[in-house]
């Protein structure tokens, strides 16, 4: 039994890392009175929109609210249907529903990304680049409908072409406290290159209005990054590039060493938000590396849409059923240290 308990994520270290750069920022606004809409939220835009390849960049209170900004900001009739991948976290569906559209779940393929093959008689796709692996992108912008692509995961995944981020009408990216660059609260972020579905993610955003005296163009909500999140992002991105290479050592030796099979591709340049394995035996492979060697492994996901009781279909949903009974997430931060490393490296073999 080793000592110390290894983490899923370790975010003091992180913090530890960007504390200094983050208070003298916010120390600057906040003197100007700026908790929100201050010069540091414009420059992050400014720099997601660089390095996205990107028009326009809106930041959000956080992904949840700039997924449901963007199926507004489509302008689709009330209650259409969206196609969503199935095996993700639920956020993703309530974000259309958030919308008053209808959440179609499709199921996925061995990555873990929706099947174009699925896609029927839906009006918009709300695809996923899970666990930082990218959508087949290609085949969804041949169905010739809306998209949007819920990056959360995906931030540093580039496939040779294009940044995850820079796929979809609409791309998505998340900051909260268990992504790869983190906002130390919440926050997000939409990217597009359509200057009228800026236009009105960016009313969209703060109760549909630019100015309080102004109509509403819609059904707006409150979700405005605070200058401290985005202290803590600007500060995380300048760092992005170190961090990655260091996460992408640790998750190469480890799909090396490791007796499981992974879920990740081989991409140009991999995010490896999270390290997943997968067995049919996942279960006792959990509690043996809790037990044995004092790791804290995750499930992602023990559910997929369809089990929620407003998504439910009759449609069966093969390969997220048999990836949620046997897919396991072990810790691959940056933040590790060689010595657990090398711990998370025996008990995978």
């Amino acid at each position: 039994m080793f000592n110390n308990k290894i983490e899923l994520f370790q975010t003091e270290r992180n913090w530890s890392q960007i504390r200094e750069q983050v208070y003298n920022i916010i120390d600057k606004e906040h003197k100007n009175g700026k908790a929100q809409k201050g010069e540091i939220v414009f420059e992050l835009e400014e720099k997601l929109c660089q390095k996205f390849d990107r028009k326009f960049c809106i930041t959000t209170g956080n992904c949840s609210d700039a997924l449901t900004i963007a199926c507004l900001s489509l302008n689709l009739a009330p209650y259409s249907k969206i196609g969503v991948s199935n095996f993700t976290f639920i956020a993703s569906a309530h974000a259309i529903a958030r919308a008053r559209h209808i959440a179609v779940p499709i199921d996925i393929t061995d990555n873990c990304t929706i099947d174009t093959n699925k896609i029927k008689d839906v009006d918009a796709i709300l695809a996923v680049d899970i666990f930082g692996n990218i959508s087949n992108w290609k085949e969804i912008k041949k169905l010739g409908i809306p998209t949007i692509n819920d990056a959360a995961q995906s931030l540093e995944s580039h496939d040779g072409l294009q940044y995850s981020a820079k796929y979809g009408d609409i791309s998505c990216i998340s900051f909260s406290p268990s992504k790869t660059v983190s906002s130390w609260g919440s926050g997000g972020a939409i990217l597009t290159d359509d200057p009228d579905i800026a236009n009105n993610a960016r009313l969209l955003r703060l109760h549909g209005k630019s100015s309080n005296s102004d109509i509403a163009i819609g059904t707006g909500l409150n979700s405005m990054i605070s200058t401290f999140e985005a202290a803590c992002v600007y500060s995380g991105l300048s760092l992005s590039e170190e961090w990655q290479s260091r996460r992408s050592s640790i998750s190469n030796y480890l799909i090396d060493v490791s007796k499981y099979d992974c879920n990740l591709d081989k991409l140009e340049k991999h995010t490896y938000h999270k390290l997943v394995f997968e067995s049919p035996a996942r279960d006792d492979i959990i509690r043996k590396i809790d037990e044995k060697f004092n790791i804290k492994c995750g499930i992602h996901y023990k559910t997929s849409v369809n089990d929620e009781k407003q998504y439910n279909s009759k449609i069966q949903y093969k390969v997220s059923d048999k990836k949620k009974l046997s897919v396991f997430t072990v810790p691959n931060q940056h933040t590790l240290t060689d010595t657990e490393v090398e711990i998370i490296g025996k008990a995978l073999q």
